[in-house]
């Protein structure tokens, strides 16, 4: 007589019951290895982001970058706004980071409302001290314009304690949305009952920072202000420390 080599309905189980097993112990590992991964691709955006920085200041007698102008241009890119692609090849730092969209946008955000056809800006630049505001016109005016002009970097005084650029986001009022100006606390706490913020804790509690010395680090929030619900909170209290480029 043949003997039967097929599987039994008990063996077939019992294959199913150990292949259910092991994907249940191995999918949580390769789910934390592939946020991992992400996570590196972020701090290497932000290693990019201060080589760029680095260049431009180089070349322009070590002026910081502006944040922006009334004409749409930003440091990422040249923003039309809502419903129109931004051109990443038109930024100010574009040509530093060889016009490169992806630089700038954080793998693991993907949660968020628009601002433009596609995706703007994950992270904020640290422009109220890095950056001086020069205005022509009133803001009502229909010819108003303004221009954010680097300040000299040289004049940052302790560049392993001042901020550059930071995971960020705010919610006015509605979703959640990208942002690329990094307000500090004692300007986002200014008005009684409009207080905001706009670093994003949104890397299992933490926030990718990069520093002036191009140090890149995972920074928690201060605990003087309490972490929002969409996980926005506050990098330092209301003495802007981090953000100065002059100590107290």
């Amino acid at each position: 007589m043949k003997a039967n080599k097929g599987f039994t309905l008990i063996e077939l189980l019992v294959v199913i019951a150990i292949i259910g097993i092991l994907a249940s112990l191995l999918l949580p590992v390769m789910g934390r290895a592939k946020q991992l991964a992400l996570g590196v691709k972020n701090r290497n955006n932000f290693q990019q982001i201060y080589r760029g920085f680095q260049m431009y200041a180089d070349d322009h007698d070590s002026l910081a970058v502006g944040v922006g102008n009334s004409s749409g241009q930003h440091f990422f890119g040249q923003y039309n706004g809502p419903g129109s692609p931004v051109d990443f090849a038109g930024g100010t730092l574009s040509p530093y980071v060889n016009g490169n969209p992806a630089i700038w946008k954080d793998p693991t955000f993907l949660n968020y409302a628009k601002r433009a056809k596609g995706h703007t800006c994950s992270y904020a630049y640290n422009h109220s001290y890095l950056n001086e505001l020069e205005e022509q016109g009133n803001w009502w005016d229909a010819d108003y314009r303004f221009e954010w002009v680097g300040l000299d970097t040289t004049s940052i005084q302790m560049p392993v304690e001042t901020v550059l650029f930071g995971d960020s986001a705010r919610n006015w009022m509605g979703p959640v949305e990208e942002n690329w100006f990094w307000t500090p606390p004692s300007q986002a706490r200014a008005w009684t009952g409009w207080e905001t913020a706009y670093t994003h804790f949104r890397h299992s509690g933490k926030a990718t920072v990069l520093w002036a010395d191009g140090h890149v680090e995972m920074m928690a929030p201060d605990q003087t202000f309490p972490v929002n619900s969409d996980q926005l909170g506050y990098l330092c209290n209301t003495d802007d420390h981090p953000f100065k480029r002059i100590k107290d």
